[in-house]
């Protein structure tokens, strides 16, 4: 996969007629004759929960492009959507996350990852499955309020927890891009309290990316 990684930099690239025909012939598309950047391509190709990448014949020459559209597969959204003002509102949740929003297709590959949560099929696990908490007490609200489906996430800042158990209470934690171990955040509160469970919160809101692998629960 040589040719994907020098294209992880956005820009243009021209490429040879064999690789584009690899990528056409020998790995499926996810998406055929889409338009992307005011320009037409001919086919996108995607590796689970990952960017597309376009290619297309031009003049006799052959390009290859990495997009800013999700892998309509995985994420719950035709390209087309994607491309419309609304998709783009909901993803980045200017008014209430602006930052954090952006780590979304990084969660999204972390809980396509997950044994439990790929298993989520009412509803699928999807960008549609995230929901950002504008304080705290929202998010302890949500996390100790239980009868989650399957695959819900709840995120705030660059921490996000994605529900593991149907109708349960063992929710993944995520700091950035750092899966760690699941938390019952209403068992915790349940039995030590509304604080216990904030001060986790506090540790992870602290704590370096590098640490998060060595805490303990």
């Amino acid at each position: 996969m040589g040719l994907i990684h020098d294209l992880d930099d956005g820009h243009k690239r021209e490429i040879t007629e064999q690789d584009f025909d690899y990528f056409l012939d020998v790995l499926p598309p996810v998406v055929m004759r889409f338009q992307w950047n005011g320009e037409r391509w001919t086919f996108g190709y995607a590796e689970g929960a990952d960017y597309v990448y376009a290619f297309k014949r031009e003049g006799g020459k052959f390009f290859a492009q990495k997009t800013n559209l999700l892998n309509p597969h995985e994420c719950g959204a035709s390209i087309e959507e994607q491309q419309t003002a609304g998709f783009a509102e909901r993803l980045r949740e200017e008014k209430r996350a602006p930052r954090a929003a952006s780590w979304i297709p990084t969660w999204i590959k972390l809980g396509k990852q997950n044994p439990w949560i790929r298993q989520a099929t009412d509803p699928a696990f999807s960008t549609q499955s995230f929901h950002a908490c504008v304080d705290d007490d929202e998010l302890l609200d949500r996390l100790a309020g239980g009868q989650w489906c399957l695959g819900q996430a709840l995120y705030r800042g660059d921490m996000c927890f994605i529900q593991q158990v149907d109708g349960g209470d063992e929710w993944l934690a995520i700091k950035q891009d750092v899966p760690f171990e699941s938390i019952s955040f209403g068992r915790i509160i349940k039995s030590q309290g509304r604080q216990a469970a904030q001060a986790m919160l506090d540790r992870l809101r602290e704590a370096r990316v590098e640490r998060c692998r060595n805490l303990a629960y």
